[in-house]
């Protein structure tokens, strides 16, 4: 997408993202093999939906649904408890149609537009996952404790990347269409934004030296030491000479592009979920939950 699409990932915004962490997930919680993305082509004994006639496995649901309710339990929340029933529904609901609906939606309708994914990109997030898995032999460890072969992997790697490739095309369309919504890249920061800025990582620094200098056993050396660390490589001296003037234009770019970037994903955020109502109005959805 031109000048908007040069910092997204390939279709990685929202959606992207939830197309490659469910491959992910695949891998990691060993599900079937069909998909966490969309249906797999054989029925399985009971769906929890059905998306224009494909259906998504309650077991793939199900496991997905048990990784959330795990990261709630590590927060030392209570699922048994009255308060967390409603809780628990909602959660219910945002998997089923954020993990499994909205990405087939726009998978199926990628498959319509005939969306095209060249063998350089598979390989090229083959590789990707090689190297997430820390290398390719894990991986292969991996798919096989999950049942998964290559093909099903490429099967996967297929659908997220047709879903981050249609996103991509329908973004940049919309943008054609709509050229007072690109976001302006040269926008303004204030100078009370870069001052407060500045200070935050001033004390952020003088706190890490001063942990560093205190020589306390309790102190996690290694953990101080690399964000000191990183906050000299990335500022040099500034930060230890106070010198607000120096590093003020490097601040003001830092928070030019996150402000950017963080506009971006909302604008494209709203238009791909306007995009999905639309798809779902279009749609033959039945839920059994």
């Amino acid at each position: 997408m031109s000048g908007d699409g040069t910092e997204r990932q390939r279709g990685f915004g929202l959606f992207g993202k939830v197309a490659r962490m469910a491959v992910a997930m695949v891998l990691v919680l060993g599900l079937a093999a069909g998909s966490a993305l969309s249906a797999c082509d054989s029925a399985p004994v009971e769906a929890v939906a059905t998306v224009n006639g494909e259906e998504i496995a309650m077991e793939e649901f199900d496991q997905v649904m048990e990784q959330q309710k795990m990261q709630y339990m590590m927060q030392g929340i209570d699922l048994e408890s009255d308060e967390m029933a409603d809780a628990l529904r909602e959660l219910e609901q945002q998997v089923l149609h954020s993990y499994f609906i909205y990405p087939t939606l726009l998978r199926q309708r990628a498959e319509e537009v005939g969306t095209v994914v060249s063998e350089n990109e598979m390989e090229e997030r083959y590789e990707e996952y090689a190297a997430d898995f820390g290398g390719e032999d894990q991986l292969k460890e991996q798919l096989e404790a999950a049942g998964m072969s290559r093909e099903d992997l490429d099967e996967q790697i297929l659908r997220e990347l047709s879903i981050g490739k249609y996103v991509d095309a329908y973004l940049e369309g919309y943008l054609e269409e709509h050229p007072e919504e690109r976001i302006d890249e040269d926008m303004e920061i204030g100078g009370d934004e870069v001052e407060e800025r500045y200070q935050q990582l001033l004390g952020h620094y003088n706190e890490l030296k001063g942990m560093l200098e205190a020589d306390d056993p309790e102190v996690p050396v290694e953990q101080v030491e690399a964000q000191y660390e990183q906050l000299r490589e990335q500022y040099g001296d500034l930060l230890e000479e106070g010198d607000f003037e120096g590093i003020k234009p490097q601040l003001e770019e830092e928070m030019r592009q996150e402000r950017v970037t963080q506009e971006r994903q909302d604008k494209e955020n709203r238009v791909i979920m306007g995009h999905i109502e639309e798809l779902q109005e279009e749609s033959d959805i039945e839920i059994y939950l």
